[in-house]
């Protein structure tokens, strides 16, 4: 199974694994700053599963005005995301909430830090290995990065 993760916003981490007799194969992965995903149309074109943080806008945030005349990036790329998944026909697109995080680096082999800024791939890569793991039954990931 190929799988593409991504961790949308301004800047959109993305990370490719491959699950193969219960063991991840970590592949490329990267960042792009590309809002409608064109630059990622090869890795979306070869991946059995699609994987992406979901956007929700919180109440708490909203009130507080973090949100004011803000263009909304990452509910953006989510768009993009999903049109290229119907054009290419990708059947199976799992959204996944923030909150795996923690628990998607441990897997992955990785120290979470909240809150840390500019860990755009590597949230995507613990998505990916969050999914692999939890329902694919593929064995954690050993090596730290």
């Amino acid at each position: 199974m190929k799988i593409l993760a991504i961790d949308p916003g301004k800047t959109t981490g993305w990370a490719n694994i491959e699950v193969k007799n219960n063991k991840i194969e970590l592949g490329v992965f990267g960042n792009t700053k590309d809002t409608t995903l064109i630059e990622l149309l090869p890795n979306l074109t070869e991946v059995d599963i699609v994987i992406y943080e979901a956007w929700l806008t919180r109440p708490k945030h909203l009130q507080r005005g973090a949100f004011d005349w803000d263009p909304m990036v990452a509910p953006q790329v989510i768009g993009s995301l999903l049109t290229l998944c119907k054009t290419l026909e990708k059947q199976e697109i799992v959204k996944q909430q923030p909150s795996i995080k923690p628990v998607g680096y441990a897997l992955a082999g990785m120290k979470y830090v909240q809150g840390k800024k500019g860990t755009h791939w590597q949230d995507a890569l613990a998505h990916a290995v969050y999914y692999a793991v939890k329902t694919l039954g593929a064995l954690p990931v050993r090596k730290s990065f």
